[in-house]
């Protein structure tokens, strides 16, 4: 039991000591609209809406369907809260999702990332509790976990807030093979004893909250298949206990995403041509590989893909490279084929181990077509297995002092990797620019550079970038929208609206820009552009940031009554906003309606555990009253 007890804290303090820095980091990226913006994670009686949405409900549509991931954001906000701007803007439209920059590195928030790290480590556990009950022993089991927890290639899913849904689905997937290879093991579940059907039951709950955290959670189910097929291959009854539990777990999965809400995803592009899948496979084993053994320049926006780059030199030199790759990756491929070769006849459970790399790496390979062809945090659960196998290799055989001192130092070097790279992710400024600098200016690079020269007032340098990016991807819609809207601050009309016909052809920025066009319009007629405000609520209804344009200037305008009426009915159609509710109890008040404002005041309060101003104008009315 000591031994046990040891054995977690070290690996709760190596895993604190590693990402310590993470605590003083702020929001990047997506964050923006997972944390600052979802308004289902502030209060937990919207715990049930939670599951009836899918992620990125205010900002860009996706195929994400996480409630558990959303529910640990619902607890965050709880213990945490966010540091938020007091007022809600209500000026010109903001320039896609990293218009709130400054907002977003005021509000720094060490609790958020505590959470993310904690459960990090809490899958580092669960590793080490699987492997133990696998391989047997303590040592084996503890350093394998140890050197999975602190690797670097994992801080995309640790340090940033928004990749929280790969450690919820890596503790729950490692549960539940934990579990399976439990009951397996003391053979009750041939013999249908009462414990071996409490671990099934287990592994399946487990299953169930792994496909919940993240689409990847499927893991948990290929891996008890491995299991499976490699140690119970004869075991009818086996078979027919799995098939029930997999088929309970995925029909609960599908009948709840099924009915969940969503803005439906427009294609953006054509899939990656069957014919070029092998080799996209192979460019992304040798680039696991490489970094996997040596970590370093840890960066988002990978692409192993042949792309142009720049001149004709650079463009040749860059597709020598990919070729090379292509063939390390093939020699990597045949490498492990020969190492489970061998591993079946020396060391089954390494076989074993790498089958489940394999299962697990399959679906991120690039012959499933992604949103990308390779990507660090993908290997968050495959490099377990993989770390895994190397263990039950040598777990029977004496390691010489040299190797187990290359060993230390390995894993050293990996946990001094891993505390640098949380400055990477400091601000959303430190993260943009270092991935430019290390990825290269691509063109969401180029955008998201223009955005922050946009935001601290250089309007030439963003045009600079932005028609860098144009000369890259002509049609590139999010380009087209920030030179309009740089254009429409300049009181440049003409410029604006011939760039926002250009981004309009885009369906994801079909209701901005109405919102847009609306602004550019009024400043040129002096006129409130009523109906275009509210075709942009009709094109996004989902969408906050654009459906309170309407109220908000019928508001203005002195149209209290129709402004009020508006609020009423989005809240009638999604009353899960706070945001609305309080909009709704500042107009009640201007109409004099006192009773109606305190309403919607308490409706606020209970959707927005940390709303401070709808309680006290809720003490103010109801004293009045």
């Amino acid at each position: 039991m000591r031994r046990t007890w040891f054995s977690i804290l070290l690996l709760f303090a190596v895993t604190f000591a590693a990402y310590a820095p993470a605590l003083r980091n702020s929001f990047v990226w997506d964050d923006t609209a997972l944390v600052l913006r979802d308004p289902l994670i502030r209060s937990w009686r919207l715990a049930p809406d939670g599951f009836r949405e899918f992620l990125f409900l205010d900002a860009t549509a996706s195929n994400f369907y996480r409630p558990l991931q959303r529910l640990t954001y619902t607890a965050d906000y709880a213990l945490w809260g966010i540091a938020r701007d007091a007022g809600e803007k209500t000026g010109a439209p903001e320039t896609g999702d990293h218009a709130d920059i400054a907002a977003i590195q005021r509000a720094a928030q060490p609790g958020w990332h505590f959470t993310s790290v904690f459960v990090h480590a809490l899958a580092a556990v669960a590793l080490w509790l699987l492997l133990r009950t696998w391989i047997g022993g303590n040592l084996w089991p503890l350093l394998g976990a140890l050197a999975w927890a602190v690797h670097p290639l994992h801080t995309s899913a640790v340090t940033y807030v928004s990749g929280r849904a790969d450690p919820l689905a890596a503790l729950f997937a490692f549960s539940a093979l934990a579990l399976v290879v439990r009951a397996h093991k003391s053979g009750g579940l041939t013999k249908g004893d009462r414990p071996a059907a409490w671990c099934v039951m287990g592994a399946g709950l487990c299953a169930f909250a792994a496909l919940l955290s993240k689409e990847s959670g499927v893991a948990a189910l290929s891996l008890w298949l491995v299991w499976l097929l490699t140690k119970a291959r004869r075991d009818t009854r086996a078979w027919l206990v799995w098939a029930a539990c997999a088929v309970i777990v995925l029909g609960g999965y599908l009948a709840l995403r099924s009915t969940a809400d969503r803005t439906p995803v427009p294609s953006s592009k054509e899939a990656t041509p069957w014919a070029v899948r092998p080799i996209l496979a192979a460019r992304a084993l040798a680039e696991y590989t490489t970094l996997f053994i040596a970590p370093h320049s840890l960066h988002m926006e990978r692409d192993i893909s042949t792309r142009p780059m720049g001149d004709g030199a650079t463009t040749l030199r860059w597709a020598r490279w990919r070729e090379a790759q292509t063939l390390a990756g093939c020699l990597i491929a045949l490498g492990l084929v020969l190492w489970a070769r061998w591993a079946i006849r020396r060391a089954p459970d390494a076989a074993v181990a790498l089958a489940c790399f394999v299962a697990t790496w399959l679906p991120v390979s690039n012959f499933i077509s992604l949103n990308a062809t390779v990507a660090e945090h993908w290997l968050y659960v495959p490099s377990a297995f993989l770390i895994a196998a190397i263990a039950f290799t040598f777990r029977d055989r004496c390691m010489p002092r040299i190797a187990f001192g290359v060993a230390a130092a390995w894993m050293l070097f990996l946990a001094v990797q891993t505390a640098r790279q949380q400055d990477y992710w400091h601000d959303q400024r430190t993260f943009v620019a270092e991935t430019a600098a290390r990825a290269g200016h691509g063109v969401r690079m180029l955008v998201n550079l223009g955005q922050l020269a946009a935001s601290d007032g250089r309007d030439s340098d963003a045009l600079v970038l932005y028609h860098e990016a144009l000369k890259m991807e002509p049609e590139l819609a999010v380009a087209h929208f920030n030179v309009a809207t740089i254009a429409f601050r300049q009181k440049d009309y003409a410029l604006a609206l011939d760039e926002l016909s250009k981004a309009e052809a885009s369906p994801l920025f079909q209701a901005d820009a109405l919102v847009l066009r609306a602004a550019i319009v009024e400043a040129q007629t002096g006129l409130p552009q009523i109906k275009l405000l509210a075709d942009a609520a009709d094109a996004a209804p989902r969408n906050w940031g654009v459906c309170r344009r309407l109220p908000l200037k019928l508001a203005a305008i002195g149209k209290l009554k129709n402004a009020y009426e508006d609020i009423l009915r989005q809240n009638n159609i999604r009353p899960y906003r706070a945001d609305a509710w309080r909009l709704l109890g500042q107009i009640a008040e201007q109409l004099g309606q006192s009773a109606v404002a305190a309403r919607a005041y308490g409706e606020a309060a209970n959707r927005d555990s940390r709303d401070s101003f709808s309680r006290e104008r809720l003490r103010a009315l109801r004293s009045s009253l």
